[in-house]
């Protein structure tokens, strides 16, 4: 298999950080993208700094993107390392589940206006639209009903779609995949976890952030799209992680 060089952006973060760990367990050539490089294999960018991605992404065989979650210039930060990889062979954007879908939810609303810059303005790209990512630890305290079940994804599993990509880039060139790894209710959640389950109210969930009101109404009023039994059939080499499962690696590593 051919090393690749990939510069990760975001990985300090869970999704990137996963992305990091897995292209290297593989041989990988990663180079993190940070202000502040630190290491051999770190390389400066910042995505407040147009000026600085261009030289971050040269010689790079693919780019991890990710955006900072619904920040203010979430949108020109996506443009901007759009514009500056148009050189590198392939981009995995990292969005979220439907966020395609004109949702009304506000940071998927940002993450859809980079998806169409990318899909536009770079002539080879993958978009992952994870799930809510799992939780370990906790009460699971939630604004929805008791009996609506949530599409939930393992960060590792975000990471194999994401090298797969990389390593397989025809199988998901100009693909939009949502990505999630098991499908539950807050109680089941809740009962795996050894804890209990809270249905929070609309009004406090409205008052802690306008914005994930917006979106577990949604989940809870339209549901997200998501065929899981279909995904998992096309992408068995992603050893889909069950929420059971997650949580036991999850234990084991403590």
């Amino acid at each position: 298999m051919k090393t690749l060089r990939i510069v990760i952006t975001g990985s300090t973060g869970t999704q990137g950080g996963a992305v990091a760990r897995l292209l290297t367990e593989r041989g990988h050539d990663v180079r993190r993208m940070t202000r502040n490089p630190t290491t051999a294999t770190d390389v400066h960018g910042d995505l407040d700094v147009p000026s600085s991605l261009r030289a971050a992404f040269a010689g790079a065989d693919g780019v991890f993107l990710m955006t900072p979650l619904n920040s203010d210039n979430e949108v020109a930060r996506g443009k901007a390392a759009v514009d500056a990889a148009r050189h590198v062979p392939h981009v995995v954007f990292t969005s979220a589940t439907n966020a395609d879908r004109g949702t009304g939810i506000p940071h998927f609303d940002t993450k859809a206006e980079v998806e169409r810059h990318l899909t536009e303005n770079h002539p080879h790209w993958t978009i992952l639209g994870p799930a809510a990512f799992m939780a370990a630890t906790g009460p699971v305290a939630l604004p929805i009903p008791p009996d609506l079940k949530l599409h939930v994804v393992a960060p590792e599993d975000i990471a194999a779609t994401a090298v797969l990509a990389f390593e397989q880039p025809a199988r998901l060139r100009h693909r939009r995949v949502d990505l999630a790894s098991d499908l539950l209710t807050g109680p089941e959640m809740a009962a795996l976890r050894g804890t209990e389950f809270v249905q929070v109210p609309p009004e406090q969930a409205e008052r802690y952030s306008p914005d994930l009101a917006a979106m577990f109404r949604y989940f809870t009023e339209t549901g997200l799209d998501l065929d899981l039994p279909a995904l998992h059939a096309e992408f068995p080499e992603i050893g889909w992680h069950t929420y059971a499962a997650w949580l036991a690696r999850a234990e084991s590593r403590r």
